[in-house]
């Protein structure tokens, strides 16, 4: 059973309706490496027409002859496209997209957030926010979440929970 999104290739004008001639051999395309006429440069485009990897200098002999050129990024091992660049080429709606150093920051204090879904990184700073924008002001520094220390003449009266009567 295909699921809607499912894309059925029976002949070869179908074929490459579904994926792009100059598509199909960039899985086998080592990309980053070192280039074999210009030993100092890595592979980072990849060239339509010819279908292989191109180095800075050899992309400058590829231009001379129009050759469509995408570039190509390196995040660990793996070999990245921007989206932008292969938007018009190919349909890539489905394709999830990688963010590189995009981080998201609290919208008051600008912590780095680990949740992709928060807003702020404390409630100090959600109330912050709402006060700023209900026209309150910054909330004052008393206000502001500290560390709690006890002093200590209230340390005498706290007891650990498991020793405390019951009631």
């Amino acid at each position: 059973m295909m699921g809607n999104d499912a894309v059925t290739v029976s002949s070869g004008d179908d074929q490459e309706k579904a994926v792009p001639m100059w598509l199909r051999p960039i899985a086998s395309v080592k990309f980053h490496g070192p280039c074999d006429i210009h030993l100092s440069e890595k592979l980072d485009f990849y060239c339509r027409v010819c279908m292989i990897a191109v180095c800075k200098g050899c992309k400058k002999q590829h231009d001379l002859f129009e050759h469509e050129m995408i570039r190509v990024y390196k995040v660990g091992k793996d070999a990245l496209f921007k989206m932008k660049d292969l938007k018009s080429l190919w349909n890539i709606s489905d394709i999830r997209p990688h963010t590189i150093n995009d981080v998201v920051k609290c919208e008051s204090c600008q912590f780095r957030l680990r949740s992709l879904g928060a807003k702020f990184c404390s409630v100090e700073c959600k109330v912050e926010a709402v006060m700023k924008m209900n026209g309150s002001g910054s909330m004052k520094n008393e206000a502001k979440r500290k560390v709690e220390t006890i002093s200590e003449g209230s340390a005498s009266n706290v007891q650990p929970f498991w020793k405390r009567p019951r009631q």
